[in-house]
């Protein structure tokens, strides 16, 4: 078996496949409508620009790292990590900016430091060859407990007059849109390219789709795993910078709390197989949307707040279930 045979091969066998994930994206982007249209049914209101804009900049913000969780997870691993992530850098980005470091630096560290983080979990993955979940699980509980350490579990703010630029870029507009959108699409665009429009692009969907055969096809499954945790971790900083300039502060005990599963959740609903190989980005980003509309619809359809757990949970039950029927045919495996 050579390299060009087995990707060839891939290669049609993700065409197969491809109309699985076309018709969940298209039911998600259906129940999307659907959801919209009965919330703004409810209260008009839903439908003000202020509404808008808040679940259009949530939107792009939640998509960023869900999209990083959505490679690792079409390479066929899972980041826990996302979430505690959000907190560690959002806190460690107000101490730089209140130390008196320039904004544009505090962003470059930030990143070098998330793609520092990311390579460290695809080491661990790949080297030591231990589970993703539990490398990032411990990575979970580490980065939490270091942002409550550095701010003696104590809420950290900014001053935003004195940060305009980090302020506008995640609550300003520009175009009629929220800039955080646009970033978003700048992110997108050339994600997009990579996944579906290169080699090692197709060679991450191969490697969750057959791990050991990508291998033996020749495929440097380790260096492509490591690049997935470092860009899932890029993302997820990027993420971290626009909510910290959107909300002007961080809470260490609960900023990002449950957003590793938000981002799993919004890329399941978007397609992404949990056993890796097969997964749609711009249906993540509906997925994401689902996910904000719902966090609005709990509120405009006059429920408790407490509910939206218990109905992110239902939702991601579902994407679960739609996910085990839609990929049964791929594995053959049967209930």
């Amino acid at each position: 078996m050579n390299l060009e045979s087995t990707t060839s091969e891939l290669k049609h066998k993700w065409l197969a496949h491809l109309s699985d994930v076309s018709v969940q994206v298209g039911v998600m982007f259906a129940l999307l409508v659907g959801l919209v249209l009965l919330t703004g049914w409810w209260d008009p209101n839903f439908f003000t620009p202020y509404s808008r804009h808040s679940v259009l900049r949530d939107t792009a913000v939640w998509s960023l790292f869900a999209l990083g969780q959505a490679v690792v997870i079409i390479g066929g691993g899972i980041d826990l990590s996302v979430g505690s992530l959000i907190a560690f850098f959002g806190v460690l980005t107000i101490l730089m900016l209140n130390s008196g470091l320039p904004f544009p630096l505090v962003v470059l560290l930030i990143l070098l430091l998330a793609a520092a983080i990311g390579a460290i979990h695809g080491s661990l993955i790949c080297g030591l060859h231990l589970q993703p979940f539990l490398v990032t699980l411990c990575s979970l509980l580490i980065f939490r407990g270091l942002a409550r350490v550095i701010t003696h579990d104590k809420t950290v703010s900014f001053n935003s007059s004195q940060q305009e630029l980090f302020r506008e870029l995640a609550t300003g507009s520009w175009g009629g849109l929220p800039i955080p959108v646009l970033i978003l699409a700048g992110v997108l665009v050339p994600l997009g390219l990579l996944m579906h429009g290169t080699v090692p692009g197709r060679y991450i969907y191969a490697m969750g789709y057959n791990l050991e055969a990508a291998r033996f096809s020749g495929v440097q499954v380790n260096l492509l795993r490591t690049f997935c945790y470092a860009l899932c971790s890029v993302l997820t900083a990027m993420a971290a910078l626009l909510e910290t300039g959107d909300v002007g502060s961080v809470s260490p005990s609960s900023a990002g709390l449950a957003y590793e599963m938000y981002g799993i959740t919004g890329a399941v609903l978007g397609g992404c197989a949990l056993r890796g190989g097969q997964g749609s980005l711009i249906g993540v980003v509906i997925g994401m949307t689902i996910l904000r509309v719902i966090k609005s619809a709990v509120v405009f359809l006059n429920f408790d707040t407490y509910w939206t757990f218990t109905v992110t949970g239902l939702v991601l039950l579902a994407a679960v279930i739609i996910d085990s029927v839609v990929r049964g045919r791929r594995t053959g495996y049967r209930h």
